[in-house]
C-alpha cells in the first residue's frame, strides 16, 4: 500500500472575503470537494461569513481568519498564505470570494506543476467568466522575444504552457517559491498584486504556467458587451476607487519591470487605453472614474504606495 505524503495531497485553499455575494457557502462546498484544508480570511467585513449552511464535516476543515479591517488583498492573501504554510501546506489554492472551481481544477493544476521541467512558481487554469461572450487568454510571449507579445487563447491550447502572467484567483502557488519571492506587494492593495508577483517571478527564473485543462468559473466586475467601431468591448463597471489602484498601481510596476519586460509594458499600456475608453464611453459616473484614473496616474508617478484614505471601502477580492 502506497503512503500518502503531505506534497501528495491536495493544496490548502485561501479564499479571500470581504462582504461576499450571495453562494459563498455553495462556492466553498465545491472547493472543499477538491483541497484538505480551506483558510478564509475575512477582511474586514462589517458581518464576516458565517458556514451555518454547510455540514459539520465541512467547517471541521474551515479555519477562519479574521481581519479588524480592510488591509488590501495582497495583505490577507499573505495572512492566509502563512497560515497555510504554518499548517504544513506545500502548495496553496488563492481563489476570489465569487469564483468557483470546476471539478477536478485543483488536481489538474497540481499534475502541471509536477510534471513541468522547469521552476515554476504558479500554475493557474483557464477562466470561464461570467460572460459567455470573454474568450480566456493569456499574454504569452516567446522566449527571446522582448518587444512584442501574443495571445494564448485557452480554446486553442492542448497542453500547459508558459505565459507571462495570470489573474491572482484559481492560482495554485508554490509555497516556497512565494517565500522566496517575499510574498504579494501589500503596498499595491489590490489591483495588479498578481501582475506583479507574476513579473517578479519570471524575473527571478520562475514559469508562470497556465494550465487550459484545469476550469474556474469566476466573475470580472459587472460585466457587459457594448461594440466600438464594429467590435465588442466588455464594460466592467468597477467604482471610482478601484481605477485609482489600477491606475497608480500601473505606473508603480510600469517603474520597477518595463526595462526588463518590455513587452508586458506594451501590453499593459495598451490595456490602460482600451480600460479608458470603455469608461468614457460607456460607464456610469464615468467623470468620477475618470477623475480617479489621473489622481492614480498622478500619485504612481510620485511614488506613493501607501493605501488612500477611503481604502476601507474597496472591495477585497
Amino acid at each position: 500500500m502506497s503512503v500518502v505524503t503531505a506534497s501528495d495531497r491536495l493544496p490548502t485553499a485561501v479564499v479571500v472575503t470581504y462582504h461576499p455575494p450571495e453562494g459563498l457557502a455553495q462556492r466553498l462546498r465545491e472547493t472543499l470537494a477538491q483541497v484538505d484544508r480551506l483558510i478564509v480570511v475575512d477582511n474586514g467585513s462589517a458581518s464576516p461569513p458565517s458556514f451555518a449552511e454547510l455540514p459539520t464535516e465541512d467547517t471541521a476543515r474551515i479555519e477562519r481568519v479574521l481581519l479588524p479591517r480592510n488591509v488590501g488583498l495582497a495583505a490577507a492573501l499573505n495572512r492566509g498564505i502563512e497560515c497555510a504554510r504554518a499548517g504544513g501546506a506545500t502548495r496553496v489554492l488563492l481563489l476570489d470570494h465569487d469564483s468557483t472551481p470546476h471539478p477536478a481544477m485543483a488536481t489538474e493544476l497540481l499534475a502541471a506543476m509536477r510534471a513541468h521541467t522547469r521552476p515554476v512558481a504558479l500554475a493557474a487554469p483557464r477562466i470561464a467568466y461570467a460572460h459567455p461572450a470573454i474568450r480566456c487568454r493569456w499574454p504569452a510571449s516567446r522566449r527571446g522575444q522582448r518587444w512584442w507579445f501574443r495571445f494564448a487563447y485557452a480554446a486553442t491550447l492542448e497542453q500547459p504552457l508558459p505565459v507571462d502572467l495570470v489573474i491572482g484567483s484559481g492560482m495554485l502557488l508554490d509555497v516556497d517559491a512565494w517565500a522566496h519571492l517575499g510574498g504579494f506587494d501589500e503596498s499595491l492593495f489590490i489591483d495588479l498584486v498578481d501582475t506583479e508577483f507574476c513579473l517578479r517571478a519570471r524575473r527571478q527564473g520562475y514559469d508562470v504556467l497556465a494550465v487550459p485543462r484545469a476550469v474556474l468559473a469566476h466573475t470580472l466586475g459587472h460585466v457587459e458587451q457594448r461594440h466600438l467601431l464594429g467590435m465588442p468591448v466588455y464594460p466592467t463597471h468597477h467604482n471610482a476607487l478601484r481605477h485609482y489602484y489600477l491606475s497608480r498601481n500601473r505606473i508603480l510596476l510600469s517603474r520597477r519591470y518595463a526595462l526588463t519586460f518590455p513587452n508586458w509594458f506594451f501590453y499593459e499600456t495598451m490595456s490602460a487605453l482600451k480600460l479608458t475608453i470603455k469608461v468614457a464611453l460607456y460607464e456610469p459616473g464615468r467623470g468620477a472614474k475618470l477623475a480617479s484614473m489621473w489622481r492614480g496616474t498622478l500619485d504612481g508617478l510620485r511614488g506613493r504606495r501607501t493605501a488612500v484614505a477611503d481604502a476601507a471601502s474597496t472591495p477585497g477580492p
